[in-house]
């Protein structure tokens, strides 16, 4: 277990710089605005302010004030791995550990700021936690995986191996978007460690028949809003879990590429829109400041994480054929069978579509459900009040 703090060297920020400095940019279609892509314009505005006023030392010094660690652990496969992790421990003496995590296109920046007050709160009748904010394997500042295989199953197994190093052997868990898939795979793999869970994404479905939508609710989710969704806007699943290695070349090669294609999903899954600019409109500096998208950019560009990070979509949609069975256990439901660890939901009013409350009944076991009035699919980011409320009052 070595202490670990974040240093990119000079010599990368001026090649950082001169990349932008020198871009091709793309042809426009007038008044086109965002319906091919990330606009051009907002575009050329953040690159130029990325460039010239992003100050990435900050983002830095953000981060290295929180207690940050690497330690090597082993996966299924006998691969070491260097995982980072943020382990923040509360002074309160009856603090409970809770894990964090998150997924594509985020890092352990999305729960700055979280951790101090989940940490401390400033209630004293409010819930204390050491929190712990890991990295994902070929995210950030974890080591990028040689081996084929690292599902969220897989993932949690990891896990697990770093929460007994720490010395817990139960602890709560919150997760979203790829920290979902997790989360329920530690719920399904290992029940006993996990008192509770917290989820943003039901990213587990009922097995067998039971997926099937049953009522006029879940027929219309499948038919209307989850269609839409992967129509219109999940473009990056299906790159990302096909042949995501030929697009992350240009990805890895050209800062302004890598900016594209990050903010573009941040548009799409935040809650940025106004109710008289859908579906189309909207404005994310409603959200984030151009520093804050920027942070998340910049720490996939300086670690060179983006291609590793895009390859959870390929192993979790179609793992090597012999995984599930070297893992020593299954990755889903089977017929009949639920998720029995008490699960809090929360249902964002943007981002992933979350199926309705009778469909993830089927699959795990449901004692909370929150709808938040806003925020989008990053909600550490979005709303941390709404969503430090719902994790006091979930796991009090």
């Amino acid at each position: 277990m070595q202490t670990f703090q974040i240093h990119v060297p000079e010599a990368e920020l001026t090649e950082l710089r001169l990349r932008l400095g020198d871009v091709r940019w793309l042809p426009e279609v007038p008044d086109s605005g965002w319906l091919y892509g990330i606009d051009l314009a907002f575009t050329q505005d953040l690159a130029d302010y990325w460039a010239n006023d992003f100050d990435w030392r900050a983002i830095e010094s953000l981060l290295n004030g929180f207690p940050q660690f690497k330690t090597s652990l082993t996966a299924w496969n006998e691969e070491i791995l260097g995982i980072h992790f943020i382990h923040r421990r509360s002074p309160r003496p009856d603090a409970r550990p809770l894990m964090i995590q998150h997924g594509w296109p985020s890092t352990i920046y999305d729960f700055h700021k979280i951790i101090d007050q989940l940490a401390e709160p400033a209630d004293p009748n409010a819930p204390a936690f050491h929190v712990i904010a890991p990295s994902l394997p070929g995210y950030g500042w974890s080591d990028i995986p040689t081996k084929m295989g690292y599902g969220p199953a897989v993932i949690a197994d990891i896990w697990v191996e770093l929460m007994a190093r720490l010395g817990y052997d139960e602890f709560l868990y919150h997760g979203g978007d790829w920290g979902a898939a997790v989360g329920a795979q530690f719920a399904l793999r290992h029940p006993e460690r996990i008192p509770r869970i917290h989820l943003t994404m039901a990213a587990l479905p009922p097995g067998g028949s039971a997926a099937a939508p049953e009522t006029d609710e879940e027929r219309h989710f499948f038919a209307e809003e989850q269609a839409a969704y992967i129509r219109d806007d999940a473009a990056h699943r299906g790159i990302h879990g096909t042949k995501f290695q030929t697009m992350a070349f240009h990805l890895e090669d050209s800062p302004v590429s890598l900016m594209a294609w990050i903010v573009d999903k941040w548009w799409i899954l935040a809650d940025i829109m106004r109710e008289d600019e859908k579906p189309r409109g909207g404005d994310l500096y409603r959200r984030f400041s151009k520093h804050e998208l920027l942070a998340t950019v910049a720490i996939y560009w300086f670690t060179r994480t983006q291609s590793s990070a895009m390859r959870i979509y390929h192993e979790a949609t179609r793992p090597p054929a012999d995984v599930e069975a070297e893992i020593g256990g299954q990755a889903r439901l089977r017929e009949g069978q639920r998720i029995e660890v008490p699960t809090g939901f929360v249902k964002l009013q943007r981002g992933t579509p979350m199926p309705p409350r009778s469909w993830c009944e089927r699959a795990f076991n449901v004692v909370h459900w929150t709808e938040f009035p806003e925020g989008g699919h990053f909600p550490a980011m979005e709303v941390p009040d709404l969503l430090l409320d719902d994790l006091r009052g979930f796991f009090s």
